[in-house]
Parts: C-alpha cells; structure tokens; sequence
C-alpha cells in the first residue's frame, strides 16, 4: 500500500508542474558567442557574477566543458588554439548551425520559474533546531545582501547610453528582485531572531519558577523530617 500525499492540493499541483526543469547549459553558452569570440575561461566568468546571466544560472566546469566538446563535434561552435607567450587558450566561436540553433531554442518557451533552494528547505524544518534554523537565515541574510550590493554595482557599471535594451530590462529585474530579497530576509531574521529570544526568556523564567518551587519544597520536607524526629 502506498503513502498517500499530505499536501495541501495547490502545493501538490506546484510540486507536479515544477518537477525538475533545467535550461541546457548550451543555450546561454551559445548566446555568449552570439556576441563576441570568447575562451573557455572567458565562458566561465560570464557564468559568475560578472554578468547579469550569472546570477539565473551557474555552470560548473563538469558541464561547461562537456557542453562545449559536445557542440565542438556537433558543429555548433568552432576552436582555435591562441599562443600568447608559453600560454596558451582555446577560443570558441559560434557557426551559422549554431545560430540557428541558439535562435530555435531562444523561440521555444521558457521552462516554468522553479526555485531550488537548500536553506530555506531547512529553514521550514528548523522548528526542530531553533538556533540551526536562525543560522541558516543568518547566512542567508549575509550572502543576499552581498548579491545585492554585486548587483548595484554591476548595475551601475552597465546601465549606461547604448546599453543593449533586454540586457537593460534583465538587469534592472535582477536589481530589484535581489534588493527586496535582502531586505524581507533581513526583516525575516530581527523578528525570528525576537521571537526566539523572547521564547528562550520565558522558558528560563518558568525553569527558574519550577526551581524555586523544588527548592521550597525540599526546604519544607526537610523541616518537617526534622521537627518529627524531635
């Protein structure tokens, strides 16, 4: 016999809708060089915080890489060896292949927003670790309010005259998501952080009160041990 579900119908339904989906990481990677030539390192630090790409998606070396020797014998991308000095890198450019394929899969519709996120995961069990779960959100406090002030700053070196319009909007959204984030969760954490000390404040009163009432009553069973032997 299976386990029935226990969530509520709307989460049920979420959680059927929003099952695993995953952007390719060859279609940003061909983006990329929709624009410009670019190493594999290059790909890299487009993939972190240095574009605005990299705070919606992250590619680990173990799939930037693969990806692009896949494209490489799909005939998506080219590479040349460039020597600079005893250095040496491996530049990719795209192919017309690749464009059509990148302007294919740009057309196709966007996955539905699934938001996977391991703190908050742990955040929503913390009922049996108050002070794990005020952790939790401590870091996540520190680590949304240093993506916020990244993003201001990118923010301000790329939103000038001539800024590319969808890049603008994107930038603009990341911006205002990330800032409001940061200030509900810094919100979040004072009150829970409150809540949990007015709770432990309570407990030591009421452990102080049971104390004091064993105390008393040890006192008196003690009195009373003594007046009866005299």
């Amino acid at each position: 016999m299976g386990v029935k579900s226990v969530l509520p119908q709307p989460a049920a339904q979420f959680a059927r809708n929003h099952a695993t989906p995953r952007m390719d990481v060859k279609f940003p990677i061909l983006g990329f060089l929709m624009d410009c030539e670019l190493s594999g390192y290059d790909l890299k630090r487009r993939f972190q915080s240095e574009d605005p790409v990299g705070f919606h998606y992250r590619a680990s070396d173990g799939s930037l890489y693969p990806a692009l020797k896949k494209l490489l014998r799909e005939r998506q991308v080219t590479m040349r060896t460039e020597r600079h000095g005893r250095r040496t890198r491996k530049v990719y450019a795209i192919t017309r292949g690749g464009r059509e394929r990148f302007l294919s899969m740009l057309r196709e519709p966007a996955q539905p927003l699934f938001v996977f996120d391991e703190a908050q995961v742990k955040i929503y069990f913390s009922r049996h670790d108050p002070q794990a779960g005020l952790a939790h959100l401590e870091r996540l406090r520190r680590e949304d309010t240093e993506h916020a002030l990244q993003i201001n700053a990118l923010a301000a070196e790329l939103l000038r005259p001539g800024t590319d319009r969808f890049h603008r909007v994107v930038i603009e959204m990341v911006r205002a998501l990330l800032n409001a984030k940061a200030r509900e969760v810094e919100r979040l954490h004072a009150r829970l952080q409150d809540e949990l000390a007015t709770v432990g404040a309570r407990n030591g009163r009421a452990h102080a009160s049971r104390s004091d009432q064993t105390g008393r009553s040890r006192l008196w069973k003690h009195s009373t041990q003594s007046i009866s032997k005299t």
